[in-house]
């Protein structure tokens, strides 16, 4: 496809900047949870993946108003806690769109870094959301099942660059931000089980595919990319309203959903 740069660039751009809001939320979870926790509590972080993704899906709409369109779904009675998120990437006429759940590191012990930390994955959840996306509603056709997890970390893409400008399908005229990666997604088919498991952070990495190069790099054809990992755009998918629309009119599906992510290249 070979996308004009300045189009890879607000991309790349995108991705660290939620690189960066994710960053300082964990920062300041690592420094002040032994602090703000009582003596009683097993948990040893402040922020839920709930209000990370809230926090960063509202920071990249308010630097970003022409890419990035958020929707926060009217809440049911019922608790919206661990609610789904309907994310959807589009670039060049196609798109990608996936129901997403969203992990955080855990960490075993206060200030522990964040490679050495674990990542609590409930099997029969993500089983559920991998069967959810195989039968969508036809306004939702083509929907996957991708695994979020927020959690600093250094790893090579796909690739195989460690820099990133010198890899064909990302590089752009400008340089790149700095922030660490810290948002990685997964086809959650790789870790759907019938039994709940923690797996080291870097065993989680392993299996996906950093933001910064999944919004620059998917559906470019220099060299290995994002299609490694199964992030392929496709054409002829619902828009994004007729999706959204989709969602708010089952009361059965909206009551999955906390809200909806829509970055535009």
């Amino acid at each position: 496809m070979n996308g004009e740069y300045p189009n890879r660039k607000v991309l790349c751009d995108i991705a660290n900047c939620a690189f960066e809001v994710i960053n300082n939320l964990l920062a300041r979870d690592q420094e002040l949870a032994r602090e703000l926790r009582s003596r009683e509590t097993s948990s040893h972080q402040i922020y839920r993946e709930e209000s990370i993704t809230v926090e960063m899906a509202t920071e990249l709409r308010k630097r970003f108003p022409n890419q990035v369109q958020i929707t926060l779904f009217t809440p049911l009675e019922e608790t919206r806690t661990g609610a789904d998120w309907y994310w959807r990437i589009e670039k060049a006429g196609q798109a990608i769109h996936a129901r997403v759940q969203a992990k955080r590191v855990q960490r075993t012990e206060f200030g522990q870094s964040d490679e050495f930390g674990l990542i609590d994955l409930d099997g029969p959840q993500l089983i559920q959301l991998v069967e959810a996306a195989r039968q969508p509603p036809t306004e939702l056709a083509g929907l996957q099942a991708w695994l979020a997890t927020y959690a600093r970390f250094d790893a090579t893409p796909p690739c195989g660059m460690s820099d990133l400008m010198r890899c064909g399908s990302h590089r752009h005229q400008s340089s790149c931000r700095s922030h660490q990666p810290s948002l990685w997604i997964a086809d959650a088919k790789t870790f759907a089980s019938g039994h709940s498991q923690q797996l080291p952070i870097r065993q989680v990495i392993g299996n996906s595919v950093r933001l910064d190069c999944v919004l620059p790099c998917i559906g470019e054809q220099d060299g290995a990319g994002p299609e490694d990992k199964g992030f392929v755009l496709q054409s002829g998918l619902g828009s994004y309203e007729e999706c959204i629309t989709a969602i708010e009119s089952n009361i059965g599906l909206r009551s999955k959903f906390k809200g909806a992510l829509r970055i535009q290249g």
